[in-house]
């Protein structure tokens, strides 16, 4: 068979996994206590500040721009968009965590001075300052288990659907329809928004001169909170006796 033939026959392979409800196990890994899914990533924000991408499980987090600072705590934006697959095992078991990292970028609104020379050339001085305010973060997360219409199988669920609340913290769901409705996700940002100090609006070099001391503090004070909301809601599951049995052993 030609490249051409090999080609066209990968790319309805995946345009046809690509529209399955259900997770398409990893070739080669399909069965046994081995068994595993490959889970599409998607990302909400319910922040001003801009997601720059991340990973998670060996799968990447889409870069998800943040909503306007007016509509914090009114909206959330992202979802529907992933840009790779997550490494998932088939069956849910108490204690399954997954590694994420990712990248924030607080004030979106904050631009370097483009210099007026030929081409686009921006001043290398404000970049640097402008990213020096970037964050980097990482955490072991554990995952909930899915919604009870799924029981313990990844296989009835969507996607991994990841979080990002005010304080830099997140938390994980699996892109269901009960999931969608649940309030306790806006709870979660709540709890979330009063742990640190909101960040200042800044869009220039004059307001950075003006907070520059308060963007110091707030990311320092960042780097010390807790990433991870999630295990408080797992425990409150637990003690609901809401959490599914694993079957597997």
């Amino acid at each position: 068979m030609s490249k051409k033939w090999i080609g066209l026959a990968l790319l309805a392979a995946w345009q046809l996994s690509s529209c399955a409800s259900r997770f398409e196990p990893f070739v080669g890994i399909t069965s046994g206590k081995n068994r595993m899914y490959a889970a599409p990533v998607e990302a909400i924000e319910y922040n001003y500040e801009n997601l720059s991408g991340g990973s998670i499980g060996g799968g990447c987090i889409p870069k998800t721009p943040g909503i306007d600072d007016y509509e914090v705590g009114k909206k959330r934006y992202g979802g529907g968009a992933t840009c790779g697959a997550a490494a998932l095992r088939a069956k849910w078991t108490p204690g399954m965590t997954m590694h994420i990292s990712w990248k924030i970028l607080p004030y979106p609104g904050w631009r370097p001075r483009v210099l007026s020379v030929p081409g686009l050339s921006f001043d290398r001085n404000e970049v640097n300052i402008i990213k020096q305010y970037d964050e980097y973060y990482s955490a072991d997360i554990p995952l909930p288990p899915p919604p009870p219409s799924a029981g313990d199988d990844f296989g009835e669920v969507a996607n991994i659907t990841v979080h990002f609340l005010p304080c830099n913290q997140i938390f994980i769901t699996y892109g269901t329809i009960e999931e969608g409705r649940n309030p306790v996700h806006w709870k979660l940002f709540a709890e979330s928004q009063k742990l640190c100090t909101p960040r200042p609006s800044i869009k220039s070099m004059a307001d950075y001169r003006k907070n520059k001391a308060k963007l110091d503090a707030i990311k320092a004070e960042r780097a010390k909170i807790p990433q991870v909301i999630l295990p408080r809601y797992i425990q409150r599951l637990e003690a609901e006796g809401k959490l599914p049995v694993s079957s597997q052993k």
